[in-house]
């Protein structure tokens, strides 16, 4: 079986197709400013090349990759970000480090977001600092929503040692806000509060955009007849799923 892999860079899209290890054609088109035009004619140029060869070309291709540097961009040009609500479970801990404490202030202002520090997390043994405080969350959900913010990080303290609340932080924001997209740092980060959390707004600040992108390259398959997984690199060389990919965990 064949693969197809296509680097969405800023200025081109280079496309190849793979048989093993082997090369068996290339291509090269401008990246256009939607992205998925310029992935597009990159995805029929190969296929096009590919079917002067053999019958059906479509049937034999496997998957689908992707590299890109589209979501990078958007951080670095400070646009296309998603607004924010951030909900951290740190009880009386961490209060003089508020989110986005060390963030530049042109990246900062660049979307909408507001914060609230809310009863709950856990120490380095697990143990809790507080009880989660679920009527305070469940008021500040409801603040998001009125806001129009549907994009919600939870952060918990030592999250990676016990999860738990922020488990339960996000059944909490399902009832109370059915079409929230929650992102849980513990998904995304690893022990140190601030980079897990940091990690986990820009991921939640890049979901819609993550969304529309990936919405049209699964489009583009659709209209080449392309049947086969699509995957997104990962930033330490392994794949993701499309469907994984639009929560960029």
């Amino acid at each position: 079986m064949y693969r197809i892999g296509i680097d969405v860079g800023g200025t081109n899209t280079d496309a190849v197709l793979m048989k093993g290890e082997e090369i068996v054609l290339s291509c090269k088109k401008f990246t256009t400013p939607d992205v998925s035009s310029g992935f597009e004619a990159a995805l029929a140029t190969i296929l096009s090349g590919f079917a002067s060869e053999v019958p059906n070309p479509s049937k034999l291709i496997s998957a689908v990759i992707i590299g890109t540097t589209h979501f990078t961009n958007a951080i670095i040009q400070h646009k296309n970000l998603n607004d924010v609500a951030i909900f951290r479970l740190c009880g009386q801990a961490t209060l003089s480090l508020p989110p986005l404490v060390d963030w530049p202030e042109r990246l900062r202002n660049s979307f909408r977001h507001f914060s609230v520090l809310l009863p709950g997390g856990r120490e380095i043994d697990g143990s809790e600092i507080s009880p989660l405080g679920e009527r305070e969350l469940r008021k500040a959900t409801r603040e998001a929503k009125n806001k129009g913010i549907d994009s919600i990080v939870i952060s918990s303290v030592f999250a990676t040692v016990n999860s738990d609340h922020e488990k339960r932080a996000k059944e909490i924001i399902t009832e109370e806000y059915p079409e929230a997209y929650v992102t849980l740092s513990h998904e995304v980060g690893s022990l140190g509060l601030l980079e897990r959390e940091n990690a986990s707004i820009l991921n939640a600040a890049l979901l819609h955009l993550a969304q529309r992108t990936i919405t049209k390259f699964e489009d583009s398959l659709k209209i080449l007849s392309l049947h086969c997984p699509l995957f997104l690199s990962q930033n330490d060389g392994t794949m993701m799923t499309s469907e994984k990919a639009r929560t960029l965990r």
